[in-house]
């Protein structure tokens, strides 16, 4: 066993190639029903994921390649294999990421999250733990057992959500209110928070609620006042800072989308490492 997805325990397999010389290895992702479930809906929920995340064709992106069932006769959804682990246990080793390194791994996180949203899909649960790592340093988006699809292929109206789902510092604000949201701009909160976790090698809040953290009540304040939030303002360059307040905008009306990030100043001056390509 790797590691627990957010619908499943994902273990390690592999298959001989198909040449006959050597094997491949191939991370396998077995389904768990969630309480409450019946056994209907258990099968539509990993059905309907394998199928958007089975067309999903993106370097950034983990590639999904079958679903079938196990001995015991349990789903299974078969995956590449990243070798490099994820990017939480690389922060939390490090202490924090060189600027370089955050850089391009943010770059390559907002490379595969504008593909997602171009294609109708949003993740809902991006962290570190979910982000994981080649051999060479490719960053791969994974666990998308809390992804939706807020537009259909032959629609052009957004579908909004609404529940709440994530992982505690990474949650936007507006993910706990009674309102349905942008599952976009969720996205995006979580890829600046997930970039400072790099760049210091701690969390800025808990959760985003002002009634429920000192540290994101402070962070409104001096947001209001006009006034520098130190975590945020140790970043340089200035663009860098510019891009990463848009993205935490508390207002997810005005919170700036992945390609806007992308496009920015200081997004088109970030060098990609090699193993980005």
């Amino acid at each position: 066993m790797v590691g627990y997805g957010t619908s499943g325990i994902v273990h390690v397999s592999h298959r001989r190639k198909e040449n006959g010389i050597g094997e491949e290895l191939y991370a396998v992702k077995e389904f768990q029903r969630r309480s409450r479930e019946t056994e209907d809906e258990y099968i539509r929920r990993l059905a309907a994921e394998f199928c958007v995340l089975s067309e999903l064709r993106h370097p950034n992106v983990i590639r999904t390649l079958e679903l079938l069932t196990d001995v015991k006769g349990n789903y299974c959804q078969v995956m590449e294999y990243c070798e490099g682990g994820d990017l939480f246990t690389l922060v939390y080793s490090a202490g924090k990421l060189e600027v370089e390194e955050a850089d391009c791994f943010f770059k390559q996180l907002m490379r595969g999250i504008e593909y997602l949203h171009e294609m109708g899909v949003v993740h809902r649960d991006l962290k570190p733990e979910n982000l994981l790592l080649t051999r060479h340093g490719r960053l791969k988006i994974s666990d998308f057992g809390n992804s939706d699809c807020f537009r259909m292929a032959w629609e052009n109206d957004v579908h909004l959500m609404s529940g709440l789902c994530g992982s505690g510092p990474y949650i936007a604000p507006e993910v706990y209110t009674d309102q349905e949201y942008d599952g976009r701009a969720v996205d995006v909160w979580a890829c600046g928070v997930i970039y400072i976790v790099m760049r210091t090698g701690g969390y800025l809040w808990h959760e985003a609620r002002k009634d429920g953290d000192e540290i994101f009540a402070q962070y409104l304040k001096d947001r209001r006042q006009e006034e520098g939030f130190s975590p945020i303002e140790s970043l340089n360059p200035l663009s860098c800072r510019d891009v990463i307040y848009c993205m935490l905008d508390p207002n997810p009306l005005r919170r700036i989308t992945a390609s806007q990030v992308l496009r920015s100043q200081w997004g088109q001056e970030i060098q990609l490492c090699q193993a980005a390509f």
